[in-house]
């Protein structure tokens, strides 16, 4: 029987399932089909200006088009090239055929668990919704992934494995240091560095992915890992 630490299977973790050439085409053509679909309309149902029935119902046309047809096929068929690879050997980001992190799973690592609450809408995602993190630290060489949970998403992750709640070097500083232990200090410290690599060049997973991401490093490095000690 193989023993899970050694696994020889690679597994391939698809990123940035919503990557920003993806979402500049959607931009563009919810732009185009509601230019068209008022044109259309204006002129079966002419108006003295500004049509506005015209536009609502361009506005609407666009809306059900791109989010029904046009989305879910341009996700399928235009992945963004970048993937996380785990096996025996490596946990790798590549982008295409050309790596850009890599830990040797064969030798000591560090995994780094955050999560912080949106507090302001962002493009996609809601206020109130959740960044989960998870990178790996080896040699100051950082894999960060990461994923965009709901509040029920994130509970049900925290439940899984210890999140340490991320505080920003403003929230930081505007607290009383001393309250605070060398320990823990060092941790948010920590924290914040894999939080900048995260930002800079993080790999987004979808929700079920990055679950099935941690449950393969539960499964295959075990002494690494921090909700196994």
């Amino acid at each position: 029987m193989i023993e899970p630490s050694i696994q020889p299977t690679t597994l391939s973790f698809p990123a940035d399932p919503e990557h920003g050439a993806l979402r500049s085409a959607i931009f563009g053509l919810f732009f185009a089909i509601w230019v068209i679909g008022y044109a259309i309309i204006n002129a079966a149902v002419p108006n003295d200006g500004l049509n506005i029935i015209a536009g609502l119902a361009g506005f609407g046309l666009a809306a059900v088009v791109v989010s029904r047809v046009i989305e879910p096929q341009l996700r399928r068929r235009w992945p963004s090239g970048r993937a996380v690879q785990m096996n025996a050997d490596h946990i790798r980001l590549q982008q295409h055929d050309r790596v850009q992190r890599e830990i040797d799973a064969r030798e000591p690592f560090s995994v780094l668990l955050w999560s912080f609450k949106i507090k302001h809408r962002r493009n996609r995602v809601p206020a109130g919704w959740f960044v989960i993190a998870c990178a790996l630290e080896q040699n100051d060489e950082f894999l960060p992934v990461y994923v965009l949970a709901s509040p029920e998403q994130a509970k049900t992750l925290n439940e899984q494995a210890h999140f340490t709640a991320l505080v920003s070097d403003k929230d930081a500083k505007a607290k009383d240091v001393r309250q605070d232990t060398l320990r823990v200090a060092g941790e948010q410290r920590r924290l914040r560095l894999a939080e900048t690599h995260r930002w800079a060049d993080g790999a987004e997973l979808t929700f079920a992915d990055f679950e099935q991401y941690l449950t393969q490093l539960k499964s295959r490095f075990p002494q690494w890992m921090p909700f196994n000690r």
